[in-house]
């Protein structure tokens, strides 16, 4: 091996990682900040065991049904 061919690959070794590092902190704030929208925007019924009449339930802006009061905008991260 020269000189030459020797400068290369240590340039090589040293430049791979620290531009795999670039990218990597590039992408992951876009891969995670998806990921935590798509949870963070999903909301679920859920009832709401300690209201149970239709009038209290209705004047918290849920729903009743079933003789229970429905949340519609439940947050599973809540």
């Amino acid at each position: 091996m020269t000189h030459s061919n020797i400068l290369l690959l240590t340039g090589y070794i040293i430049t791979l990682p620290i531009g795999t590092l670039i990218i990597l902190s590039l992408l992951l704030p876009l891969f995670s900040a998806s990921l935590f929208a798509s949870i963070g925007n999903s909301y679920h019924s859920t009832s709401i065991p300690w209201i149970d009449n239709a009038s209290e339930c209705e004047h918290t802006g849920r729903n009743w049904s079933d003789r229970k009061c429905w949340d519609n905008e439940h947050n599973p991260m809540f």
